[in-house]
């Protein structure tokens, strides 16, 4: 349950999301996000990390090896990341 884990730290993450710039999502950007959020893409717990993307692209597996049969990313431009 992310929100119980993370409840130590909401007051700072909280702050620091308001010194963030905003990225606008795309309607299946927004569904991805939905779906880690609500557990559809369990075990994930947020994007797929690069070790996580290339096992799941090289032989559907994530770093772990637990099997995922497609790679969830949040492609962003690099304007965006920078």
């Amino acid at each position: 349950d992310l929100v119980a884990r993370d409840e130590h730290l909401r007051e700072n993450l909280k702050a620091e999301a308001h010194t963030l710039p905003d990225i606008v999502l795309t309607e299946r950007q927004l569904c991805d996000l939905e779906l880690i959020m609500n557990g559809g893409f369990s075990p994930l717990e947020g994007f797929m990390t690069e070790a996580d993307y290339k096992g799941v692209v090289d032989n559907l597996r994530l770093a772990d090896g637990a099997l995922f049969p497609i790679p969830i990313t949040l492609d962003v431009s690099r304007e965006d990341i920078d």
